[in-house]
């Protein structure tokens, strides 16, 4: 990590925080749509019950969910529809937080994945075979991020103190059980891990490490700031490109860095589209509501057929916001491909400005304006193009947020922050904050009007 990347994780914490109250901001008219050693084996199948509330696949075949233990630690077991009559055996998804993922009834804040009902519909749709799922639950209050989270940090006592202990217990306890339990095809092409938050960060550095027994990882919005990022150092350390297949999503409110990670991972040789996919959810939130609208993704990906061809395009835009090296507003063209998998597009588009007068936009969708109105463009596909609207007034409202969550003076359009107590606040430098002021001027929102010693003013740019 750079000397800086303790401030810039710090400032990304403020960030979320910033960016999550400004969920009621978002608008739909920024997205548009076209079509075109482990225990005796003993479970009691028997005590069995479709977990989840209001179910959504009225027809479809049914699986079931029940509760056992493995020692002290519960583990919720999906099997699916017909699973009691036939011998066939079964492909395996193992899930972190597995209280979270059936029942709302068993959930740590009353929400929950719906997993079992997405399958029983994606199997019915004829979309992805069957499978075992196996949800492990994770421990309460901060031992969770002692296991889920794999790097130690003596500054940071929550993180990593036994999250070796959890890899190795969840490898040689609860896979081993699970195998000699239940009719799954034993080996890593038929295994799964996924999990959401920091239990993305577990399932994502237990795959990568252990790639002869999983074969496909799926990691939903990925806490990638805990540990001052660790992890994106960790991944650019390591040597060679595992045998994975890898799923990552985040939502735009969640304000997390995932393009670094994106970017991490094609570097190793992963390549989008077909054994790395990504998703920025235009309207996604971190809680288990985005993640049950999202989670089918991975699932296909896993158990699916391959994807072809798009047949929906979905135009979006948002911010990200790392630091003075990554502050921008970027385009995101969400597609939906024949074998029902939702994810981002990055290469191969194509973009065209119709009023070049008001702004840019570059090869890598990184939108900049240069009048204060809001940006044409067309983005082009697969010989599909789109018509997008980058809403200027919108942007404006969310960096004045941002601005006024500083320590400013404020004089209508005119901000002058105060770097030193602007500084204290987000427990960083005032040098810092001056180079992200700084950096953030390319958009065109604002005009760097004055800079001193200890403040720096700014004129946001109107009509």
């Amino acid at each position: 990590m750079h000397s800086n990347g303790l401030f810039r994780w710090s400032f990304l914490g403020f960030a979320v925080l910033v960016l999550l109250a400004l969920s009621g901001c978002s608008s739909n008219e920024n997205v548009n749509e076209k079509v075109a050693t482990s225990p005796t084996p003993n479970p009691t199948i028997s005590n069995t019950s479709n977990a989840s509330e209001n179910p959504t696949n009225v027809g479809a075949a049914k699986g079931t969910v029940h509760i056992e233990n493995i020692g002290e630690r519960r583990i919720f077991v999906y099997l699916p529809a017909g699973y009691e009559a036939d011998s066939e055996r079964y492909p395996v998804v193992y899930m972190h937080d597995g209280q979270n993922i059936f029942n709302t009834n068993t959930s740590s804040l009353g929400k929950e994945w719906r997993v079992e009902e997405i399958i029983d519909q994606l199997v019915a749709d004829g979309t992805m075979e069957k499978v075992i799922v196996i949800g492990v639950a994770s421990s309460d209050g901060s031992e969770r991020g002692m296991e889920y989270v794999p790097f130690p940090d003596e500054s940071i006592p929550s993180d990593g103190a036994s999250a070796a202990e959890f890899t190795q217990y969840f490898i040689n306890t609860v896979i081993p059980y699970v195998d000699g339990a239940y009719r799954t095809i034993p080996d890593r092409d038929h295994r799964m891990i996924m999990g959401s938050s920091f239990g993305a960060i577990q399932a994502l550095w237990m795959g990568y490490q252990h790639p002869e027994t999983f074969s496909a990882i799926g990691a939903l919005s990925p806490a990638t700031w805990v540990s001052n990022g660790r992890l994106l150092d960790e991944l650019a350390k390591e040597s060679g490109k595992p045998a994975l297949k890898i799923w990552l999503d985040m939502g735009v409110t969640e304000g997390m860095p995932i393009d670094p990670l994106v970017t991490v991972l094609k570097s190793k040789g992963f390549v989008l589209g077909k054994d790395l996919f990504f998703q920025m959810d235009p309207l996604g939130t971190h809680e288990e509501k985005s993640w049950n609208r999202r989670v089918h993704s991975p699932l296909i990906m896993f158990a699916g057929k391959e994807a072809g061809q798009t047949i929906k395009h979905e135009v979006s835009d948002y911010l990200t916001l790392i630091g003075p090296e990554a502050i921008d507003i970027r385009l995101n063209l969400l597609v939906t491909m024949d074998n029902g998998m939702d994810f981002t597009i990055l290469d191969g588009v194509e973009y065209q400005v119709l009023n070049p007068e008001v702004g840019q936009v570059d090869k890598a969708g990184k939108v900049s304006f240069l009048k204060p109105e809001s940006l044409k463009v067309n983005v082009s596909f697969q010989g599909v193009t789109e018509e997008h609207l980058v809403n200027y007034e919108h942007y404006v409202k969310v960096f004045k947020v941002y601005v006024k969550s500083l320590d400013v003076d404020e004089h209508g359009d005119e901000f002058s922050i105060n770097l030193k107590l602007s500084a204290r606040k987000l427990n960083s430098t005032p040098e810092y904050i001056s180079a992200l002021v700084s950096a953030a001027e390319k958009i065109g929102i604002y005009t760097i009007k004055e800079i001193q010693e200890d403040s720096i003013s700014i004129i946001f740019n109107t009509k």
